[in-house]
């Protein structure tokens, strides 16, 4: 009896543990032409969290691991092995799948053969109908590039190459209308609800709305369509706004409310701001010299945009943070996220001390950000 018992229990486990080891992703390369002992960086392309990294040996390299919140893009990187290389750079949209990538060197960004994921074949059914369009871009952009150069640049040139009905104006909208005739097509899978989602500020509301009417009940509950439905039921902050009022967890583990922090006579600093962000990065030594410098009339809140709470709470204690940093799990899908409007990394709201928006900035300038902000500090 002892001895079925304790076969029973081996079974079990090593059936639970196959599961539970198959339940992953595993992508396995076989590139020709790659540098050996090149390096390969695996990450999520939002975030630009680094989930592995890995080196090349006869020309393949290997991934394995577990996504969360599938499916989601990642990147791979392959990191030149001199200062005079360049790094080459390709994503998949995957869930835990068996990927197989084959194909050149020269092809690594654009024409690889990625096998085995349900969920990119849309990805590349996107990319091949905007493959024209942004062939054009860049043969438009390289040329410009070429004029400038030369010295031939010039106030009309501006204005064809850049302005109303000009050339990157017209590409621009053949883009548009490719990414919307294909979230149209394709608007209940994953992919295409992605889509819709990074059009958002591309598009009108109403044809946001529109599409958003057509969504499947079994996809509403994804990130995408929950994020859509709070950026619906929002209004842009302008100028002068009262700010959104929202609810995140500090370093010291307390839910804290935003409301309080309007309880003296400072200004407030809100920065969106990601560990993995290189603005961000460049950025911190003039927060910090602004934080201190100005905390007799500012405070800064940073709200870190990423879901990796022990790698928000890491780089706190790694970079010294000394104000308030917030987090949120559900990170770039989180309703502040949205209400905020935040198209990427470093985003700046300066609201004055009755919390009215005083101005906002998406970037960092290392010449002009924290000047801007200190010239509006009253």
């Amino acid at each position: 009896m002892k001895k079925t018992l304790l076969l029973t229990f081996i079974i079990g486990f090593v059936l639970t543990s196959c599961q539970e080891e198959q339940s992953g992703f595993e992508i396995t390369a076989n590139i020709k032409g790659l540098s050996e002992n090149a390096k390969v960086v695996l990450s999520e392309t939002e975030s630009q969290k680094i989930l592995d990294s890995a080196f090349v040996k006869n020309d393949s390299f290997k991934f394995k691991g577990y996504l969360d919140n599938t499916p989601i893009e990642i990147s791979i990187v392959i990191l030149p092995t001199d200062n005079n290389g360049q790094a080459k750079y390709t994503s998949i949209f995957m869930g835990n799948e068996i990927i197989e990538i084959t194909g050149l060197s020269e092809e690594f960004s654009s024409n690889l053969k990625i096998r085995g994921s349900e969920f990119n074949k849309l990805k590349i059914d996107l990319a091949e109908k905007s493959k024209p369009a942004n062939a054009e871009y860049d043969q438009n952009f390289e040329k410009m590039i070429s004029i400038r150069k030369d010295g031939n640049w010039n106030d009309s040139l501006q204005n064809a190459y850049w302005g109303k009905n000009g050339i990157f104006d017209n590409i621009d909208n053949q883009l548009l209308k490719i990414k919307k005739e294909f979230v149209e097509k394709n608007l209940n899978t994953h992919f295409g609800l992605r889509q819709l989602y990074r059009l958002r500020e591309d598009v009108p509301n109403e044809y946001l709305k529109s599409q958003f009417q057509k969504v499947k009940p079994d996809l509403k509950n994804t990130e995408y369509a929950k994020s859509l439905q709070i950026y619906l039921d929002s209004e842009p902050l302008k100028e002068n706004d009262a700010f959104y009022n929202f609810k995140a967890e500090n370093q010291n583990g307390e839910i804290v409310e935003f409301a309080n922090y309007f309880n003296d006579n400072r200004y407030v600093l809100l920065e969106f701001y990601s560990p993995h962000c290189g603005w961000c990065k460049m950025a911190l030594p003039e927060i910090k010299e602004l934080a201190e410098s100005k905390k007799d009339s500012l405070k800064v809140i940073t709200f870190n945009v990423d879901k990796d709470k022990n790698d928000w709470l890491k780089t706190n204690k790694s970079n010294n943070i000394s104000w308030e940093s917030l987090w949120d799990e559900n990170g770039r899908y989180s309703e502040t996220f949205v209400k905020y409007r935040v198209a990427g990394t470093p985003t700046y709201y300066l609201f004055d001390n009755k919390g009215k928006i005083v101005k906002k900035w998406t970037g960092f300038d290392k010449k002009t950000t924290v000047e801007n902000i200190k010239q509006r500090i009253k």
